[in-house]
């Protein structure tokens, strides 16, 4: 029988983007609802904490207005109640290290955490000047747990969180965003060092925050981070930076030099989507992963404060190959084509309300494609710019 005094459970998210988009009239308060749900959720499921795998803010030097959203919602939902009964028994110093007060904030008597944060900087988020960032500031006023935090590649040694409930313990490891190259190259080259409890009992866990796919054919290292780079020992690799939501654990078995290797990837995805692409129309999830020694269970969880984002393509001939296009370089009013575009964009708006929640923000964001050749005349997008929100995504 398994008892809840043994198990560890937390809410996994990534690339929350705080800041998106703020300054536009529709869509500047999703990445904060996208958050308040996150956190809502991990309130509700009284979760022992939040693993973010990067990417809180979308910009290194968020905004005055970002900064106070985001500490209102950390004070609201991450404040208040029970601190978490799980023991941290890894040496604060080392995975605080870039801190003036290195210890895990829900332990500490000054502050009331009672849903800890731990998470490592994004590519969006990342250090610059002397090394710092917004999530800096928020480490250092006790609100999130910055963890990961590395500039030299050369001879890196990864030291882990330690946590442990009952008979169940985690080894957290995490490196903040790198560029892809220069960590593909350090893990080929044995620069990166794990370090490892002396038991081997542990539920071993890797935060990244990197290219997953190849990104490029002209460099060595395709401009990502194989997972083939991987030490084995990992039971399970959070990946943050892609924005497609593959929540679900995939497992991955491969050979290396003759050697079998295996463990699960879980990728997040992002919880707003930052790019009018088919990868950011798919549905969002976060996931509550719950551990018990060495076997995990992950229930995930779609959002339901998302914007809708619908992706389609209109081929004019194959639309109205039989259309009788007027001979003329000079466009007319309420052409064809126009009428065709018009509808389809209807249609597609009719579709997204079908299908919408009543949480879901409205109006939808819409991508149309238009593919037009032959007789039919260029279409000038700002013939549209009254029926479209935000004319300059046009």
């Amino acid at each position: 029988m398994v008892l809840d005094s043994d198990i560890i459970k937390f809410l996994i998210a990534s690339d929350i983007h705080a800041g998106y988009g703020e300054n536009k009239q529709y869509i500047g308060n999703d990445s904060f609802e996208s958050l308040r749900e996150v956190l809502s959720n991990a309130k509700e499921a009284k979760v022992d904490f939040v693993l973010l795998a990067g990417d809180l803010f979308h910009e290194n030097h968020p905004s005055r207005e970002t900064q106070l959203k985001v500490v209102r919602l950390l004070r609201t939902y991450c404040t208040k109640g029970e601190k978490p009964d799980l023991d941290f028994v890894s040496d604060p110093t080392i995975n605080f290290q870039h801190s003036n007060f290195p210890s895990v904030n829900y332990l500490d008597d000054n502050l009331c955490i009672t849903v800890p944060i731990f998470t490592i900087h994004g590519n969006h988020d990342d250090l610059s000047g002397k090394g710092l960032s917004a999530l800096d500031v928020l480490h250092e006023s006790g609100l999130l747990n910055l963890f990961g935090k590395y500039s030299d590649l050369d001879q890196l040694e990864v030291a882990p969180i330690l946590l442990k409930r009952g008979c169940t313990k985690i080894a957290l490891y995490g490196i903040g965003s790198q560029r892809d190259d220069r960590l593909a190259r350090a893990f080929s080259k044995g620069k990166i060092k794990f370090k490892r409890p002396e038991e081997d009992d542990w539920f071993y866990i890797l935060v990244l925050h990197q290219n997953r796919p190849p990104r490029s054919k002209l460099r060595s290292t395709k401009s990502h981070v194989s997972f083939k780079c991987i030490p084995d020992f990992f039971d399970v690799v959070i990946w943050g930076h892609e924005h497609e939501c593959l929540i679900d654990p995939d497992f991955k078995s491969f050979d290396v030099n003759g050697q079998n290797k295996s463990f699960y990837i879980i990728q997040p995805g992002s919880t707003v989507a930052t790019a009018l692409s088919t990868e950011e129309a798919k549905r969002k999830h976060i996931g509550i992963m719950s551990v018990h020694r060495k076997q995990f269970k992950l229930k995930k969880i779609e959002m339901k404060t998302v914007r809708q984002l619908i992706i389609d393509e209109l081929d004019l001939n194959e639309a109205e190959p039989s259309a009788k296009i007027a001979k003329t370089t000079i466009r007319q009013k309420n052409m064809k084509d126009e009428q065709l575009i018009e509808d389809k964009i209807e249609q597609m708006l009719e579709s997204a309300e079908i299908e919408r929640e009543p949480s879901r923000p409205f109006p939808p964001r819409v991508r149309l494609k238009v593919v037009y050749s032959g007789k039919w005349l260029n279409i000038p997008v700002n013939l549209f710019r009254f029926i479209i929100v935000e004319p300059p995504s046009i």
